[in-house]
């Protein structure tokens, strides 16, 4: 390949950067703090830290969530200076680090290469999905990356010009790499590669004395953390520990056979199947997309093809090698443990497009014109499936966005209501406790110990997987009890998600339920108020009250009480459009719990088949036996049975 360097200070060369630097700006910055949803709780560790931090206690490590590096937590805690507890706030350092490391990224490649190639190394980085998700999670480890790459290219300045500040400059530099991310402790063994390589080719005489300076700057930056290790070993090997292959639970009996498979999958990210983890990647998408592959193997070939150059080497080796954090480690490829790669592996992308750039084939200006072509297409891809990633309900679920909703509910609360949360909510979630604002204005209690009678208004964030019999002896009439499911969750290894917590809303009677009831069932339970209002164009939302003298399980003339459920019925002339069948509060409200003068409130979402036409539709509550099927009869004015089994309710 003709390697061309454009003149020094060019202002197209410096143009083109800023375009690839704002358009890093833009993607990263675009919907931070909202994509993905919620704050996973590696994230949410990362913003306790901080806070820790920001009330005087300073560490070189941090112990908690398996043990992390300190840089990003340090500047985590910056920004929740500036910005709060927020999301925003956990990402921004990611956001920032990601956008400006487009800049050593393309004078690496520069110096190594040619502008063109750090140029187009830098565009590749920019739009490429794996470094713009890296940028957009409060996560450690997009913070190794530029470093590497400034790391390198002062030390490919070093190296030229043979001056000693220079050396010690990258030393530092690459020191500084060890407080970022694990995987950084596998660039030995790439540094002790390379200089096996530059020995070998007769290269080696330029590195001494320089090569002392870099380990004398490397040694000054990393002290500290080596004094660290030494004093706790344990701290930095629990996590190896755990996930290596070496161990039985991840190698089931057959490392060899695993650690081919390891192999295999992590050669085969870039342009074959990349990180299955939802949270790292769209699950099973490659490094680099259709309009990325061609050059990413014409870079591949170009580098095998010229070994013997120096910059060629370094990019495979580099490559190579720090595969290895995600080779010797569950779950290949990790998006994470792999990191280590970049942004070596973006210039074999750019170098396929310096090479199509320069291609004597196609004409003149039909070269950059098809560069620019696949850059785009590149890029409007990655917009399309970061857009499509982000508004799939499982991201929202393993970035746990339930609990990101219940802290927002929680600092939304009216500082005259008392707020009680499950206690094993809150430690169970971290977000929550890094979110919530005020924790000192929620009551975190136990079920066993929750004895007292609540003082109106108040609301219970409950953990509905539990009894909660105890709502029975706090919540006493007269009140109205407003019965709210959470947004659903679920975890790593479940398929099936479900409400996060269900929420009490207790005050006292509103107006509405003090009016004659809309309908009295045979079994006692009354249909005291309802309100309907679109919810979209194809929806509705329905708010339903209930209420009961007795338990309705009792009222009925039967040996065996039956299973009742309410039903919310849309229908047009052409039959039912929309349906919504679950007992009265939709479970949540046991039928012992019923007492005089308490009524409760729910609300169901309804999708329908066509818009709701308040001229054409219909919409019908009523109750029924599960069991049978039998429609529960309304009762008159005098008590006796009607022949009417449903309400039809107008919109208002």
């Amino acid at each position: 390949m003709q390697i061309a360097w454009f003149k020094r200070g060019s202002l197209l060369e410096w143009g083109l950067l800023l375009l690839v630097l704002t358009t890093a700006v833009a993607l990263r910055f675009w919907q931070l703090g909202y994509w993905p949803a919620g704050l996973y709780r590696d994230e949410a560790f990362n913003g306790l830290d901080a806070l820790q931090i920001l009330d005087g206690k300073h560490a070189l490590f941090f112990a908690a969530n398996n043990g992390r590096e300190p840089a990003y937590i340090y500047l985590t805690a910056l920004a929740v200076t500036l910005f709060g507890q927020t999301i925003f706030a956990v990402r921004l350092a990611a956001a920032v680090v990601g956008a400006l490391t487009t800049i050593p990224v393309y004078l690496l490649g520069k110096s190594w290469f040619s502008w063109r190639v750090g140029l187009l190394a830098a565009a590749v980085w920019a739009i490429t999905l794996w470094p713009l998700h890296l940028s957009h999670i409060g996560l450690r480890p997009i913070l190794l990356v530029p470093l590497l790459a400034l790391a390198f290219w002062v030390g490919t300045l070093a190296y030229r010009r043979q001056k000693a500040w220079l050396w010690v400059a990258s030393g530092l530099l690459y020191g500084a790499t060890f407080y970022t991310y694990l995987a950084a402790r596998f660039t030995p063994l790439l540094l002790m590669a390379l200089l096996v390589y530059m020995i070998l080719t007769q290269r080696g005489k330029r590195l001494w004395p320089g090569v002392a300076w870099f380990v004398l700057g490397t040694a000054v930056a990393t002290l500290p953390f080596l004094i660290l290790i030494l004093q706790h070993p344990e701290m930095f090997l629990g996590r190896t520990g755990q996930v290596s292959i070496l161990h039985p639970d991840v190698n089931h009996g057959d490392l060899w056979g695993t650690l081919w498979q390891q192999i295999t999958a992590a050669f085969g990210m870039f342009i074959w199947r990349g990180d299955n983890i939802l949270r790292h990647n769209p699950s099973g998408r490659p490094v680099f997309d259709i309009f990325m592959l061609i050059p990413f193997m014409i870079g591949l070939g170009w580098c095998l093809k010229h070994w013997r150059q120096a910059a060629a080497m370094t990019v495979l080796l580099w490559t190579v090698i720090m595969l290895g954090p995600t080779i010797l480690a569950a779950d290949a490829p990790h998006f994470l443990r792999a990191v280590g790669v970049l942004p070596a592996v973006i210039f074999l992308p750019a170098l396929g497009l310096t090479w199509l750039w320069q291609w004597p084939r196609l004409p003149h200006l039909l070269r950059p014109l098809l560069v620019t072509i696949l850059l785009l297409s590149s890029l409007g891809l990655t917009i399309h499936d970061y857009s499509k990633y982000n508004r799939d309900p499982e991201t929202m679920y393993l970035f746990e966005g339930a609990a990101t909703e219940l802290a927002n509910e929680i600092n939304a609360a009216d500082s005259q209501t008392a707020v009680y949360l499950d206690k094993s909510i809150w430690t169970s979630w971290p977000s929550i406790e890094f979110l919530v604002t005020d924790p000192d204005s929620i009551q975190r209690y136990e079920a066993q110990t929750f004895l007292s009678s609540l003082s109106k208004p108040a609301t219970i964030f409950t953990w509905p997987y539990a009894s909660l019999d105890f709502l029975q002896q706090i919540i006493t009439p007269p009140a109205q009890v407003t019965i709210t499911n959470g947004p659903l969750t679920h975890g790593d290894l479940e398929s099936e998600a479900y409400p996060l917590y269900v929420q009490y809303a207790i005050q006292a009677p509103q107006a509405a339920t003090l009016n004659e009831p809309l309908a009295v069932f045979e079994n006692g339970l009354q249909l005291l108020d309802a309100d309907i209002s679109l919810n979209h164009k194809k929806g509705l939302k329905v708010t339903l009250t209930w209420a009961a003298e007795t338990d309705p399980s009792t009222s009925l003339s039967t040996s065996v009480a039956p299973t009742i459920s309410a039903f919310v019925h849309i229908s047009s002339p052409d039959g039912l459009i929309g349906q919504f069948d679950a007992p009265a509060a939709q479970g949540r409200w046991s039928n012992a719990w019923w007492q005089p003068d308490i009524s409760v409130t729910e609300t169901r979402l309804i999708q329908l088949d066509e818009p709701f036409d308040a001229a054409r539709h219909e919409l019908l509550v009523g109750l029924y036996d599960t069991q049978t099927g039998k429609r529960l009869s309304i009762l008159e004015a005098n008590g006796a049975l009607s022949a009417t089994t449903a309400v039809a309710i107008e919109p208002e």
